[in-house]
C-alpha cells in the first residue's frame, strides 16, 4: 500500500512508521498542524494539495479529525485512525458514519459507542509495544537476562503530573459553592478507581451554572459537549494530578522514588526528580533498569489500556498498575503484571515485590514475553490493512 501518514508530536509515530515500511508498505507522512479538528481553513487545502497529486491507498493517523475524514470522503480514500485517547469529541462527528471512515478504538467502551451509533467501520484494537533492541533488554528465548542485575532504580514512574490543569485556574473565578462541588466529584471518582463518574456528576444545573462565570467551550455547542469536555479535559485532569502526586508521596515515604517528568514537582516531599526523559532511547531504559515501573491510568480511560503499559512490558520492565477492565482481556494479572487497588493496596505490593525478586523478575520476563506474543505493532498494523483491503468480511 502507498500510506500517507498524519503526524502529530505528541505520540510517537516512529514506530508505527518503521512498521509499516518493514511490513513493504510505502509512507509519505504530511506534518502540519490541525488547529480544528471539525473545519480547519489552514490545513484542509494541505491535505487537498497532497492527495490530488499522489494516489494514496490510506490516509492514517493516531486520533480520529474530522477535517481528515470529510476531505478524504471527498477523495473516496479510505481514512484509518486508530486512538490512543479517550473519549474524543472528534468522535461526535457525523463523519464517523462516511464509508470511507475506518475508526480503531484503543477504548473497548468507545468502540461500543460507535457500533451503537452505527459507524459502518468502527473495530477494537489495543495499543501496542515494541521491544527496543538493544542490549538491556531481556533475552527470554535464552531465558538469560539483558539488563544489569544491580539495578538502578528501586521504584520509578514516567511521565505527567498534570500540574498545569485548567481546574485550578478556573476555581480562582468559580463561587464557593462550584468549587465545593466539584472538589466532591474528584474525590469520589479518586476512591472509585477503575471507571469514570465525573460525567454522571455533572447535571444540567450545575453546567449552566458553570458557564455564568467561565467559558469552557464555544458557545453553540451542546450540553452533552459541555459535559464531556469539562469531565474529560478539567476535571478528568486534575483528578489525575491529585492521585499521581498522592501515591508518589506516599510511597516515597517508605521506599526510594525516582520520577521523570517536565512538570513542577514542588507538591511532591521526598520523590528523587529528574527531567522528562526522551520516548525512544531513554524511556527504555528506565523501564528496564527499575525494580518496579508504576503506572496510574487519568480516568478518561474507562476501559483501554494505556500506551505506558505495553512500552513497560515490552522493555522487559517490571509493572505495577491501576485497574482497567481490558488489562485482564490482555494480559494476566500476577503473572505478566501486578494490579494495585488504592494506595495502601500500591504501597503493600510495593514493599512485597522489591523484596522478591525472582518473583518480580519472572513477572517482567513473562510480560515482555506476552507483547512479542500477542501485542508487537505489526500486528495491529497488519489488523488494520486487512480492515481497508477487506472492508466487507
Amino acid at each position: 500500500m502507498n500510506i500517507l501518514i498524519y503526524h502529530w508530536d505528541i505520540y510517537p509515530y516512529d514506530n508505527i512508521i518503521k512498521t509499516f515500511q518493514k511490513e513493504g508498505h510505502l509512507t509519505d507522512v504530511l506534518s502540519f498542524p490541525i488547529l480544528n479538528h471539525i473545519d480547519d481553513k489552514s490545513f484542509t487545502p494541505i491535505l487537498q494539495a497532497k492527495l490530488s497529486k499522489t494516489r494514496y491507498d490510506m490516509v492514517f493517523s493516531v486520533n480520529y479529525y474530522a477535517v481528515i475524514a470529510s476531505t478524504c470522503a471527498e477523495y473516496n480514500i479510505p481514512y484509518a485512525a486508530w486512538t490512543c485517547d479517550s473519549p474524543l469529541l472528534s468522535l461526535q462527528h457525523p463523519s464517523i458514519l462516511f464509508p470511507t471512515s475506518y475508526i480503531f478504538c484503543f477504548d473497548k467502551k468507545e468502540y461500543d459507542t460507535l457500533v451503537q451509533k452505527n459507524a459502518p467501520h468502527a473495530y477494537y484494537l489495543p495499543l501496542a509495544g515494541m521491544p527496543p533492541e538493544t542490549s538491556f533488554t531481556a533475552d527470554i528465548d535464552s531465558g538469560k537476562q539483558g539488563f544489569p542485575s544491580n539495578y538502578k532504580y528501586e521504584i520509578s514512574f514516567v511521565g505527567n503530573l498534570y500540574d498545569k490543569n485548567r481546574y485550578d485556574e478556573m476555581c480562582l473565578c468559580l463561587p464557593e459553592y462550584l468549587c465545593g462541588y466539584f472538589d466532591a466529584a474528584i474525590e469520589a471518582q479518586k476512591n472509585i478507581g477503575a471507571g469514570n463518574l465525573l460525567p454522571q456528576m455533572l447535571n444540567d444545573n450545575i453546567l449552566a451554572d458553570l458557564m455564568k462565570y467561565t467559558k469552557v467551550i464555544n458557545g453553540d455547542s451542546s450540553l452533552e459537549e459541555l459535559r464531556l469536555h469539562f469531565a474529560t479535559s478539567v476535571l478528568s485532569y486534575k483528578t489525575a494530578a491529585d492521585i499521581r502526586t498522592d501515591a508518589l508521596n506516599a510511597l516515597a515515604c517508605k521506599y526510594p522514588v525516582t520520577l521523570f517528568t517536565s512538570s513542577h514537582t514542588n507538591r511532591l516531599w521526598n520523590v528523587t526528580c529528574h527531567p522528562a526523559v526522551s520516548y525512544q532511547a531513554e524511556m527504555p531504559k528506565i523501564f528496564a533498569s527499575s525494580k518496579i515501573n508504576l503506572n496510574f491510568t487519568i480516568p478518561n480511560i474507562e476501559n483501554g489500556i494505556p500506551l505506558r503499559v505495553f512500552d513497560v512490558l515490552a522493555a522487559g520492565g517490571f509493572l505495577l498498575t491501576d485497574y482497567r477492565e481490558e488489562l485482564c482481556h490482555q494480559f494476566e494479572n500476577g503473572v505478566d503484571f501486578v494490579i494495585f487497588e488504592g494506595i495502601p493496596d500500591l504501597i503493600q505490593k510495593a514493599g512485597y515485590y522489591l523484596s522478591h525478586n525472582e518473583e518480580r523478575q519472572q513477572i517482567a520476563k513473562n510480560g515482555q514475553r506476552k507483547i512479542q506474543q500477542s501485542h508487537q505493532y505489526s500486528m495491529r498494523l497488519n489488523k488494520i490493512i486487512h480492515c481497508i483491503s477487506n472492508p466487507n468480511p
